[in-house]
């Protein structure tokens, strides 16, 4: 696994420690935004993935819906982690 591809994984699943969600969300948004040169270089695939999906995702946070939301988290993640070359 690439840093680039192991450092997205990690945004992610920080999201399950954050003791507030509900920021945590605009660092995962900001990160997808802002931080994913590498990753397109390293892995354009897992890249396209993700930015198709987490800006959606984030926007549609609703704090009295975090554990279905963070379960849906967990689906991208896995989805993610296939796209990863071994």
């Amino acid at each position: 696994m690439k840093a680039s591809e192991k450092e997205a994984i990690n945004v992610l699943k920080r999201a399950f420690k954050a003791k507030e969600l509900y920021i945590y969300v605009f660092t995962i948004q900001d990160y997808f935004a802002d931080e994913t040169d590498q990753l397109a270089i390293d892995n354009p695939n897992m890249e396209d993935y993700l930015n198709d999906v987490i800006p959606e995702f984030t926007e549609s946070y609703d704090e009295t819906k975090k554990d279905i939301w963070l379960n849906d988290l967990k689906k991208i993640i896995k989805k993610a982690e296939t796209l990863i070359k071994k």
